[in-house]
């Protein structure tokens, strides 16, 4: 099978009618599940948390998101744009509101290069934050080179996103949640045959099986399969036979959520799930999944790339209780949420450092390449930016299994065994950017 670029047409054209075909055959629902917020609203403590509207000079801030195309991925500036509402009632940077503002690609990365071309042209926009663009990231950090703008991206997919020196996701991408997958197998003698299932997507489904594979041959696990489906795969019964042929005892899906949902509702219409434990990466951590896959997944395992979304915490009290205030209710509440939250919040704590008078892309690219070491309860480990020609401070991540319709947590944090992380824990070593 020859792998395709998620360029490609087919790609866009796939995924939207995947899309429409999985209308049918996943739940509608639009609950918080797990993941609803206890703290009122005049008592939410964003920014500067005065209960004082800000009324100076807007400070304008952007993102890219693929938010249609038959692939949404927009729950990440989603909840950058309810904290920032929620920044705003609360004074704002020093008095200034956040402008902010999130463009939809479209699935298509000739649009990204457009908008990101049009955010790097505008000199009002000072910094990017909350990007998730499933496609895009290549193309964009070209644009934003040439202009020294910065973005804290909150959710990263290919590889591209992760080897940018102007992009730093906040998430861990699908290859750090795959590898971390099999790592709890391993830990818990669940690992005896594994099987691998993914896009053939180039940079990205490729990447991932790639990185399951040299951590596999590392460790003496045995990948039995791996199954690469096209975007446009609608037949999962030829998947489900060749996972039972090959006598797996695991399975790694990294899918997005939908299509997941699809192979997941294929293997209970053949009742084929048997003793195996089937994963899946952080894609399909979301507090409505196990509502939407049913009673008969009780027990199914998937990775958070973030803090699970039931736990306690600060910051994820913060985070349920401002998407209840600010985001519709439909607005997602899963990993990517938490991540566009916390990269507006990072972004927030910089700025509050700056003269409020003195606040430009210059001084805001300095604030941002500036974040290190900074903690928080929704990470596993302090993330950071620093100036490096690829980004992957998120690299330790939680397990998590379905426990009557909703997550509950099965590990504690695991720190990636990925080989090609060496040059970046290099990078953190030598700027001394964690603690």
């Amino acid at each position: 099978m020859k792998a395709i670029t998620v360029r490609g047409a087919l790609a866009l054209t796939a995924a939207a009618l995947l899309a429409a075909s999985l209308a049918g055959c996943v739940a509608d629902d639009t609950g918080s599940g797990n993941a609803g917020g206890t703290t009122d609203k005049g008592e939410l403590q964003c920014g500067l948390a005065n209960g004082e509207a800000a009324s100076g000079d807007p400070i304008k801030v952007g993102a890219i998101a693929t938010a249609s195309g038959g692939v949404d991925f927009s729950s990440s500036p989603k909840a950058a744009a309810a904290y920032f509402d929620c920044v705003n009632e609360n004074g704002g940077i020093n008095g200034r509101p956040i402008d902010y503002s999130y463009e939809d690609d479209q699935f298509d990365p000739t649009k990204t290069a457009q908008l990101a071309a049009g955010f790097a042209a505008d000199s009002d926009v000072v910094g990017l934050v909350g990007d998730a663009t499933f496609i895009g990231c290549d193309v964009a950090n070209a644009e934003y080179v040439k202009a020294d703008l910065y973005s804290i991206t909150g959710v990263g997919v290919p590889q591209s996103c992760f080897s940018s020196s102007n992009l730093a996701p906040v998430n861990a991408g699908p290859r750090q949640s795959a590898i971390q997958l099999l790592q709890w197998l391993e830990e818990t003698d669940q690992a005896d045959a594994v099987f691998q299932v993914g896009l053939n997507t180039q940079g990205n489904g490729d990447w991932v099986a790639a990185g399951i594979n040299e951590y596999a041959e590392a460790n003496g696990i045995n990948i039995v399969g791996t199954e690469l489906s096209d975007p446009a795969e609608t037949n999962w019964l030829p998947l489900i036979q060749k996972i039972k042929d090959s006598g797996a005892t695991s399975v790694i899906i990294v899918d997005p959520a939908p299509i997941t949902a699809a192979i997941l509702a294929a293997v209970e219409q053949q009742d084929a799930r048997g003793d195996i434990i089937w994963t899946c990466t952080a894609s399909c951590y979301d507090a409505q999944f196990g509502s939407q896959i049913g009673s008969y997944w009780e027990g199914f395992v998937a990775n958070s790339e973030l803090q699970l979304v039931d736990a306690a915490g600060e910051d994820n009290e913060l985070w349920k209780s401002v998407m209840d205030a600010y985001a519709a209710d439909d607005a997602p509440r899963d990993t990517f949420s938490q991540a566009g939250f916390l990269a507006a919040k990072m972004f927030t704590d910089a700025l509050l450092e700056l003269d409020p008078a003195d606040i430009s892309r210059e001084t805001v690219s300095e604030a941002m390449l500036g974040i290190t070491n900074y903690s928080s309860d929704l990470l596993c480990r302090p993330w950071y930016y620093g100036e490096a020609a690829e980004h992957n401070a998120n690299h330790s991540t939680r397990t998590a299994e379905i426990t009557d319709g909703v997550f509950t947590k099965l590990s504690e944090c695991i720190d990636s065994g990925d080989p090609a992380l060496e040059s970046i824990l290099a990078n953190e070593e030598s700027q001394g950017l964690v603690g």
